[in-house]
């Protein structure tokens, strides 16, 4: 795992000597990897200085970015988010590179981007969702264990926007939409086939005439599925896996699970974990959603947590369920509220949580079935 708190230089060397994330931020803009250079620290007019740009064999401008470390102030990022505006303003007005003054422009293509790594939502007071941005900007997230790479969409930041005002505070930025892990996976691995194939189908055609077909808990709910992979950065169109995500399609269903967990998930679900083995009396944890979620609150001077204790506590209900039904780490009777403790996730190493995953996790029946029908479904398609 890098450094949480990794220097901007730091930030910056990684970005440039890493092909994979250079690939990666790539094909987010669905640019041509062979014909496409990075090129570090270029300064412009009035001593303006990107960290990068991106230009094609052509010398056609395609990129202007500007990377910030995790743990900056709001005025260090109100910097950041300024020079994009420049970068706008050179695009727009065809200002070349000082060193590299036969750049051209392309009105079609005007790409400005701030990049930052995963954990800066959760080591900044900012609200990254506050903040105006240039009409064309982008702004990519590197995951700091994978190197993934992506985009922070319109959309979460329009979420994230409703956080930290007056009682309301973000712990991650990732999170799962009423569905349970493994029917991600299922969801995934649908779509990989489609992509491998190369078949197109319409989300609301492959749900209806495909997925629906497969027994799951939510069968009808499968739109959720999509949303929380697009969340994660998976998927680049409603049918479409990013490709820096596509080796995912390799992974069976617990060290899916536990990938969800490690890279993406733990903050909640450490969090309802600490709550219950600290209520814990004699192997058995008595404690109702609205409880959960209330000490929960008192552990965050009464604030609220976006995605799991607002909205009525409806997120801790969805995160007990993936945690009994995906990893298997606690196991309740529906609507009771006596639980019990099977293994803490954070105290395993992977090798060990994925064995535990797989004795616990009540995902074994349905991924079975699912294997079982997936040739068939795929001849139907064929």
């Amino acid at each position: 795992m890098q450094d949480e708190k990794i220097q901007e230089k730091q930030f910056q060397d990684l970005i440039f000597k890493d092909k994979n994330i250079k690939e990666n931020i790539l094909n987010l803009l669905n640019l041509d990897i062979e014909k496409c250079k990075f090129e570090k620290e270029v300064e412009f007019i009035n001593g303006i200085t990107s960290d990068f740009i991106i230009y094609d064999d052509e010398k056609e401008m395609k990129a202007i970015i500007e990377c910030k470390r995790a743990d900056i102030g709001v005025t260090e990022y109100v910097r950041g988010v300024g020079q994009l505006f420049q970068y706008e303003y050179f695009q727009d007005k065809n200002i070349p590179p000082k060193k590299i003054y036969n750049i051209k422009y392309n009105k079609n293509i005007n790409n400005n981007i701030l990049i930052v790594p995963s954990t800066f939502i959760k080591n900044t007071n900012l609200n990254i969702g506050r903040f105006r941005y240039p009409e064309n900007s982008k702004i990519f997230e590197i995951h700091i264990n994978s190197n993934r790479v992506r985009e922070i969409t319109e959309e979460e930041l329009l979420r994230l926007s409703k956080a930290n005002e007056s009682n309301l505070i973000t712990i991650s930025q990732y999170y799962v939409r009423d569905n349970r892990l493994f029917e991600c996976y299922i969801a995934f691995q649908m779509v990989a086939l489609l992509n491998q194939f190369n078949l197109e189908y319409q989300r609301n055609k492959l749900e209806e005439e495909i997925l629906r077909k497969i027994p799951v808990i939510n069968n009808n709910n499968w739109r959720n599925a999509f949303i929380t992979l697009s969340s994660l950065g998976f998927l680049k169109s409603k049918v479409k896996i990013v490709d820096s995500f596509y080796n995912l399609f390799k992974l069976d269903v617990y060290s899916y699970i536990n990938l969800l967990y490690k890279d993406y998930l733990y903050p909640f679900i450490d969090l309802i974990m600490e709550v219950l083995k600290e209520n814990e009396k004699d192997g058995i944890i008595n404690l109702k959603n609205n409880e959960i979620g209330e000490i929960i609150r008192q552990k965050y001077k009464n604030k609220d947590i976006l995605f799991l204790t607002d909205s009525n506590n409806r997120y801790i209900s969805s995160w007990l369920n993936i945690m009994r039904d995906d990893l298997g780490c606690i196991d309740f009777d529906s609507r009771k509220s006596i639980r019990k403790i099977n293994f803490i996730p954070k105290e395993l190493n992977e090798n060990e949580r994925i064995n535990k995953i797989k004795i616990f996790s009540k995902s074994r029946e349905y991924i079975e079935n699912f294997n079982e029908i997936k040739k068939g479904i795929i001849k139907g398609i064929l």
